[in-house]
C-alpha cells in the first residue's frame, strides 16, 4: 500500500468516528495479522476488502480478516482484534439501549411523571446524541456465547472476579459464577429472553449488594431486596454485599447470652444463645419451619430482628408462615426473603447469603438478629443443578466438591461480636431435610460439622402425636447450659437424667419386671416429664411459665395427675398464675437464679393451684411398697414411645 493510499485510508477511518490512536494500540498487542469480524448478515467483498485496506493503514502493516455472519446478534457488525479488544462497528443497537435504560430509570425515580415527559425526554436524547464507535478492552466486557436455563456463557470479561456481578444488554444482571480460561459461566438474575447470542456483557467491578436496615421490617422481598409484598418501594438505609468475610476469632466473644425460644423442651435440653448456629433437622412435614416460626414468634418485645429466607419454597407455605407471623406480631419485626421454586436458579442460590447480610446489618448496628435458612437441602439441590448446567464435575451424590464451601462461609458469618466491634450478635437456625431418618447423608452431615448442634426431629414421635418430636438423645447444643437462662438450669437441671432413667425402666418394665416403690415413682415421674414438655404450635411461653412447669414436673408437684389431664392443667396453672398471682409471677421473670424466695414462690403458686383443683384431681399419688407391672396404676402404664431415644449425649447441658 502506497502512503497516499495509507494516509487516505486513515482519513476515512476517523471519519468513521474511529479512535485511530486506540486502535492502533490494540494493533501492537495484537499477535499474527488476522482479526475476525463479526456480522450480522453477509458483507458484499468490496466492503471486506476497503475495511482491511483501512485496518491495514491504522495498523501500519498487513491486517487480514476473517468474517463470520451469526444472525442472532444485537450489533450489525463487531470486529474482534485479538482476545483483549473489540470495536463494535455498528453501535446503534447499544445506543438505544442506553438510551432506553437512562429513561427507565428516570421514569422510576420520578424525574419524568409523565409520558409526555418521557416522550420529550427520549426525542431530545435521539437528536442531541449520537452512537459512537470505540474501541473496547474485553478485559472489562465481553460476548455472550449461549444462553439458557437462567445460565448465560460468556466470551471475552478477561479480568472478571469470581462472584463479581455483570451487566447484560438491556439492563439485566448476572454473576460471574464459573471462571474458565476462555469463557464465564454467568447465573442470570433475571429473565433470559431479553439476553441474545453476541450481546454485550460487561464488568461492574463490584459484587451483589442488597439493601438493608430498618425499612425492610415487614417487607416480603425477593433474593434481590426488591419489595414482592405490594406495599411499594422500599427506601434502604444502606447496601451491603451478599458475599462477606466471616468475623475472625479476635473480634468476637463467646456465647453467653440466651436466645429464648417459648418451646420448653428446647429451653430445657438444647437451649441456643445469640450467636449460635443450631441446626433443625429431620424428615419432611415434622415441624422443623414451626419451630423456627415459633422461636421468631418469642423474639417479640426482645429487640432481636428476624429474618426469614423461603429457599425453593411453595408460595402457599409462603403464605401459611406470613399469616402465622402476622397473627403472632412478629411480622413488624421480621424480613421475609423468597426465592420460589418457578424463579431462576440464581435467585434460590443467592437467597441466603442475601438474608444472612441483612441480618448482619443490625449485628453490626450493636444489636441482635435471627436468621432462619428454610431450607439448605432445595439450597444445594439447586447448587448442583447450576453446577450440572456449568458441566462442573460432581462428587458424592452428584454434589460438586465444594458444597461444603457454599455452606460453611454462609453459616461462619453467624457470630457475638466482641465488645470492641459493638457486641451484636447474629443467631443462624439452618433447616436440613433428610430422607428416612438418615443423617449419614452428605447434606445432613456437613451442615452438622459446620453448625454448633443440632434439633432432631424423629417421625416416629411425630406420629405418635409429641410436639415438638425432638429426639432428645440426638439432639444437642454445643454451647450447653453457658448459654442457658441460669435459673431455667437450676431448674430444669435433671430432666435430661430423669427422661433417660425412665425410658430404660420402661423399657425394663415392659418384660415384666416387679418394681419397687422407688422404680414406680421414677416411672410415674418421667411419663409426665414427657406430657409436659409437649407444646401447641405457635403458643411460644414466656420464661416464667417455663419455669413455673418445669419446676413442678421435676419436683414431683404433678405426680397426682394423671397423664390425660395434664395438657388441659398446664393451661389453666399458666391461667391461674397470671390471673391470681401476678406478685409471684414477677418475682419468679425478674429472678437470675432461684433462690429461697423464687423457691418459694414457684411452691405457693403450684400449691395454691392443686388446691383450688384437687375437687378435679383425676388420680391419687401411687400407694409405697412392691407392685407388678399388671398392678400399676393407669398414670404409671409406660407409653413406649420412643420419647427419648437414648442416654444423655456428651454435649448436653448439665
Amino acid at each position: 500500500m502506497t502512503a497516499e493510499r495509507r494516509d487516505s485510508a486513515v482519513v476515512v477511518a476517523v471519519q468513521a468516528g474511529l479512535d485511530v490512536a486506540a486502535l492502533r494500540r490494540a494493533f501492537e498487542e495484537l499477535d499474527g495479522s488476522r482479526v475476525v469480524l463479526l456480522s450480522k448478515v453477509y458483507l458484499d467483498e468490496t466492503l471486506v476488502r476497503r475495511l482491511t485496506e483501512v485496518l491495514s493503514a491504522v495498523a501500519e502493516r498487513e491486517i487480514h480478516v476473517d468474517v463470520k455472519v451469526n444472525p442472532t446478534m444485537d450489533a450489525g457488525a463487531i470486529l474482534l482484534v485479538g482476545e483483549e479488544h473489540r470495536v463494535v462497528l455498528d453501535p446503534r443497537s447499544k445506543w438505544v439501549a442506553g438510551i432506553q435504560r437512562s429513561a427507565v430509570e428516570r421514569v422510576e425515580n420520578g424525574e419524568l411523571p409523565t409520558p409526555q415527559d418521557t416522550y420529550e425526554y427520549l426525542r431530545d436524547m435521539l437528536t442531541s446524541t449520537e452512537p459512537e464507535v470505540s474501541v473496547e478492552e474485553l478485559l472489562d466486557t465481553g460476548s455472550v456465547a449461549e444462553v439458557g436455563d437462567g445460565i448465560a456463557t460468556v466470551t471475552g470479561l478477561r479480568d472478571v472476579g469470581s462472584q463479581e456481578l455483570v451487566e447484560f444488554a438491556g439492563g439485566i444482571f448476572g454473576i460471574a459464577f464459573t471462571l474458565l480460561g476462555d469463557r464465564v459461566g454467568c447465573l442470570l438474575l433475571g429473565p433470559e429472553e431479553g439476553i441474545r447470542e453476541g450481546g454485550d456483557v460487561v464488568r461492574t467491578g463490584h459484587l451483589l449488594r442488597v439493601p438493608v436496615g430498618e425499612a425492610l421490617r415487614g417487607r416480603i422481598v425477593n433474593a434481590l431486596g426488591l419489595p414482592i409484598d405490594g406495599k411499594g418501594s422500599i427506601v434502604p438505609k444502606a447496601y451491603l454485599p451478599i458475599e462477606r468475610k466471616a468475623p475472625g476469632v479476635v473480634e468476637r466473644q463467646p456465647v453467653n447470652v440466651p436466645l429464648h425460644t417459648g418451646m420448653k423442651v428446647i429451653d430445657a435440653l438444647v437451649p441456643l444463645g445469640r450467636g449460635q448456629r443450631e441446626l433443625i433437622i429431620g424428615d419432611r412435614k415434622i415441624g422443623k419451619t414451626t419451630i423456627a416460626v415459633d422461636t421468631i414468634l418469642s423474639q417479640r418485645d426482645t429487640g432481636v430482628a428476624c429474618v426469614y429466607a423461603a429457599i425453593g419454597q411453595k408460595a402457599s407455605s409462603v403464605e401459611r408462615v406470613v399469616t402465622s407471623l402476622a397473627e403472632g406480631g412478629a411480622l413488624d419485626f421480621t424480613t421475609i426473603v423468597v426465592a420460589l421454586p418457578n424463579e431462576p436458579p440464581a435467585f434460590r442460590h443467592v437467597a441466603p447469603y442475601a438474608a444472612c447480610a441483612m441480618g448482619e446489618y443490625y449485628m453490626e448496628q450493636g444489636g441482635d438478629a435471627l436468621v432462619v435458612y428454610d431450607d439448605l437441602s432445595k439450597h444445594a439441590v439447586t447448587y448442583r443443578e447450576m453446577s450440572a448446567l456449568l458441566k462442573r464435575p460432581v462428587g458424592r451424590e452428584a454434589y460438586p466438591g465444594d458444597i461444603f464451601y457454599v455452606h460453611s462461609r454462609l453459616l461462619e458469618r453467624a457470630a457475638r461480636l466482641s465488645d470492641e466491634r459493638g457486641g451484636g450478635s447474629l443467631t443462624a437456625l439452618p433447616i436440613v431435610e433428610t430422607l428416612a431418618g438418615d443423617l449419614s447423608a452428605f447434606i445432613p452431615t456437613n451442615v452438622i460439622s459446620i453448625s454448633d448442634g443440632q434439633m432432631m426431629l424423629d417421625t416416629a414421635l411425630f406420629n405418635e402425636g409429641t410436639r415438638p418430636a425432638m429426639d432428645v438423645g440426638l439432639s444437642v447444643s454445643r454451647v450447653g447450659g453457658t448459654a442457658q437462662a441460669r435459673v431455667l438450669k437450676q431448674v430444669a437441671g435433671r430432666l435430661r437424667i430423669d427422661l433417660a432413667q425412665y425410658q430404660e425402666m420402661a423399657q425394663f418394665v415392659k418384660f415384666g419386671a416387679e418394681v419397687d416403690a422407688a422404680t414406680l415413682e421414677q416411672l410415674t415421674r418421667g411419663e409426665r416429664c414427657r406430657e409436659l414438655l409437649k407444646q401447641a404450635q405457635h403458643a411460644p411461653l414466656a420464661l416464667e411459665h417455663e419455669v413455673l412447669i418445669l419446676f413442678g414436673v421435676v419436683e414431683g408437684l404433678f405426680d397426682a395427675v394423671d397423664v390425660a389431664d395434664l395438657g388441659a392443667m398446664e393451661r389453666e396453672l399458666l391461667e391461674y398464675a397470671d390471673v391470681q398471682q401476678p406478685e409471684a409471677m414477677a418475682v419468679i421473670r425478674t429472678a437470675s437464679e432461684v433462690t429461697a424466695e423464687v423457691e418459694s414462690a414457684l411452691r405457693a403458686v403450684i400449691a395454691a393451684f392443686l388446691e383450688r383443683r384437687r375437687p378435679n384431681l383425676g388420680g391419687t399419688p401411687p400407694a409405697a411398697g412392691t407392685a407388678a407391672p399388671g398392678d400399676m396404676p393407669d398414670a404409671a402404664v409406660p407409653d413406649m414411645g420412643p420419647a427419648v431415644a437414648g442416654p444423655m449425649s456428651s454435649g448436653a447441658v448439665t
